[in-house]
């Protein structure tokens, strides 16, 4: 395993900078000095993203892409300068704005509110003027030749660079994370986001047919992008903005434009931006609190729902148990049958248990409460996964159970015990159902950092991309008879614990659960994972 995730970093390594060299040829620092201008920099957008998600590991493959795009670089005659420092000089900013990113923003969510988008925006624009005089100062101090220091060429490399991470960096953010890059692809591919591409690049078209109304022409790129950001939220707009900044790029580099209009256009470009993103945060917070809304709806009627169904069938149960427990005592009086015994020992234990878990599902639906106690992993592990054993040996299927940690959690017993169960259910009539050659379900757990996890995973087919965003909302389910309220209640029950219930990117079914250890436990491990 070890093995494959080095392959899989040095793959992404090389397709990083393989990336990064094509953009820095096209719309490298180099540009900023040739008399087109320069529009954007995507390349600082994708150096950003490779520091936020490889952190320190990224500086090295960094140093050796920039120094072999400046290898590359057409740089013109008459600046014919050694680039080679003044191009490494922006490796600083932006290991300082990811830093700044991270401590600023630590869960990634750039673009979780106005007040985050605003922050991103901020770093950025200090980030982008912090670079800026380092390459130009150092090109000022290589080559003695201070008009490079002139405003209009200082704006129009900061305005670049400001470009390049803000309209960049969220892109190749969602495209580089397994978790987003399923759901973004999605939403690019609808017809209304195209659409809005295509309306973008005629509106273009048009301005540079009209080289008189062309300023003009650049406000009518407020209607597809406030489209956009309407109907798709900020996976549209994304699309919108690099459609729109790399459609400008195209134009001005095929058609030229005298560089003293740069810095209007460029303003003009992240001013539609800005508005677009604004748009887009509203948008996606108003969908998600209407998805909460819905969800909250739907589990207060699954509340009720199983509310009902504890009260009727509490009573069958708490009759089964009776007649078992009267089967006991005729066997201890008329002859010990030590098969016998085990069956109706099991009978009693099962529906007592099936009676103490119909009533701590209604309570917990009712009030929400939980009975905590001091719960050893290994012994929820065990006490989950022993109806299991039998069932996997009827069924030809390989069940593993790896040794768990010696670490306590504080927490419900017969809850979490339902939440483990249920996954292991539906790992077994996964690998059951899809004609397997070789069946597989493995119970995996560890804990460190405060934090036990336990993951369950088969070797089925996996869950396709459409459901696994929507695998824990109430009524979506994998299973044609399943009513989708299993995971759903699971997830409620160990968010309630203070955990997270996850799903992890694979070919085949992999669910995790975290959960918070005992404060009184010390013991910790890693995941290998």
């Amino acid at each position: 395993m070890t093995d494959m995730r080095d392959v899989h970093r040095i793959w992404r390594v090389f397709a990083f900078m393989a990336v990064y060299v094509v953009l820095d040829l096209f719309t490298g620092p180099y540009a900023a000095f040739l008399p087109n201008g320069q529009v954007w920099h995507p390349a600082a957008g994708l150096a950003l993203v490779f520091l936020l998600l490889e952190g320190n590991k990224a500086l090295l493959p960094l140093l050796l892409t920039i120094v072999l795009a400046q290898w590359l670089a057409p740089f013109p005659v008459e600046n014919t300068v050694n680039t080679l420092l003044p191009g490494l000089m922006p490796v600083l900013a932006y290991v300082a704005t990811a830093h700044a990113l991270r401590r600023g923003l630590p869960d990634g969510g750039f673009f979780a509110d106005h007040r985050s988008l605003l922050r991103l925006t901020g770093v950025i624009v200090a980030g982008a003027l912090f670079g800026t005089l380092l390459h130009t100062g150092a090109l000022v101090a290589i080559s003695g030749n201070t008009q490079i220091l002139s405003v209009d060429v200082l704006i129009r490399y900061w305005m670049a660079e400001i470009a390049g991470m803000l309209i960049g960096m969220p892109l190749f953010y969602l495209l580089c994370r397994e978790d987003s890059r399923a759901d973004f692809v999605q939403a690019v591919c609808k017809r209304e986001t195209l659409g809005c591409a295509l309306a973008i690049s005629v509106i273009l078209a048009g301005a540079w047919l009209r080289p008189d109304d062309r300023i003009l022409t650049f406000y009518l790129l407020f209607l597809p992008l406030a489209w956009a950001a309407a109907r798709q939220g900020m996976a549209g707009v994304i699309v919108a903005a690099v459609v729109l900044e790399a459609g400008v790029t195209t134009a001005i580099l095929l058609a030229g434009w005298p560089g003293p209009q740069m810095p209007d256009v460029q303003v003009l470009l992240l001013t539609l931006t800005l508005a677009g993103f604004l748009t887009g945060v509203a948008v996606d917070r108003s969908r998600r609190a209407s998805a909460e809304l819905r969800q909250s709806l739907r589990l207060a009627a699954a509340g009720e729902m199983a509310g009902a169904l504890a009260h009727e069938l509490n009573q069958p149960l708490t009759a089964l148990s009776a007649y078992g427990s009267a089967c006991a005592r005729l066997i201890e009086s008329n002859g010990d049958d030590a098969l016998l015994r085990k069956t109706v020992g099991a009978m009693v234990a099962e529906s007592r248990r099936a009676s103490d878990v119909l009533k701590r599902l209604r309570e917990f639906f009712r009030s929400g409460s939980t009975a905590l106690e001091p719960l050893p992993v290994a012994r929820l592990i065990a006490a989950a996964t022993a109806p299991f054993v039998e069932r996997a040996r009827l069924r030809g299927v390989e069940f593993v159970v790896a040794p768990a940690p010696e670490a306590c959690l504080l927490g419900d017993r017969v809850q979490l015990e339902i939440v483990v169960r249920n996954l292991l259910s539906n790992a077994f009539e996964e690998v059951e159902q899809a004609s397997i050659a070789s069946p597989r379900v493995v119970v995996e757990s560890g804990a460190g950092d405060g934090w036990a996890w336990i993951r369950v995973r088969d070797s089925g087919s996996g869950i396709p991309n459409k459901i696994r965003a929507r695998l824990f909302e109430p009524f979506v389910s994998m299973k044609a008879s399943g009513m989708g309220l299993g995971l759903a209640i699971s997830r409620v029950i160990i968010e309630t614990h203070g955990g997270t219930l996850t799903v992890e990117a694979g070919t085949h079914g992999i669910l995790k659960i975290r959960l918070p250890l005992d404060a009184g436990d010390v013991e910790a491990s890693d995941d290998p994972h």
